[in-house]
């Protein structure tokens, strides 16, 4: 697998301060709603602001407790990615995906205190959360689901919730640590992708 960069100064890497947390590569992998792997992430990886992480790793160990973990689909995404996005949704047709909030223009994931997760069990078995991450329709509302996949949001609602974290009604796996004073950054993951700026 390439090699991720080095994180930018004030963001801490999650593979190493969550390192019993479970790990998708999210947008490093083309099996995402946009077929594609997106500008940015030429190589998996899941950086947080410092906070936002600390907060993380005590949700991480409430979960251990129950011998659960949390599974990270993607943290801090470069603006890159989010701009690739809305690309996709207009050359595709999709552009109510975006009048509906389900793809940002402007994100939090930009600023790096906004995390997707799901959770698993401690051998990194997903838990079934009801859909897919990233399946942008309301089926992904957090309070459209029954049975285990309904007890499953309402867990990880509950767990992130008490280390601070806000949720999004709207996607079950999306959750953003309320932080003043952060900047949208395009720092890549993959080392050989286009710098910051440029």
């Amino acid at each position: 697998a390439p090699t991720t960069a080095a994180p930018p100064p004030g963001f801490v890497d999650l593979r190493q301060t969550l390192p019993t947390a479970c790990f998708t590569a999210g947008y490093a992998a083309a099996d995402n709603f946009t077929g594609a792997v997106l500008p940015g992430y030429a190589a998996p990886g899941a950086w947080l602001l410092a906070t936002p992480a600390a907060a993380l790793a005590r949700v991480q160990a409430a979960l251990a407790r129950d011998n659960l973990s949390l599974l990270i689909f993607d943290a801090y995404r470069p603006r890159r990615a989010s701009e690739a996005m809305v690309a996709w949704a207009e050359r595709t047709g999709n552009h109510a995906l975006v009048r509906a909030g389900y793809i940002a223009r402007r994100s939090g994931h930009n600023h790096g205190h906004t995390v997707d997760l799901g959770l698993a069990t401690r051998d990194c078995v997903p838990l079934d959360m009801g859909t897919a991450w990233d399946t942008l329709d309301p089926r992904s509302h957090t309070a459209a689901a029954t049975g285990a996949p309904a007890q499953h949001r309402q867990r990880l609602r509950r767990a992130m919730r008490a280390a601070g974290f806000r949720d999004y009604p709207r996607e079950w796996w999306h959750f953003s640590f309320p932080l003043a004073a952060t900047r949208p950054r395009d720092v890549p993951y993959g080392p050989h992708e286009p710098p910051e700026g440029t």
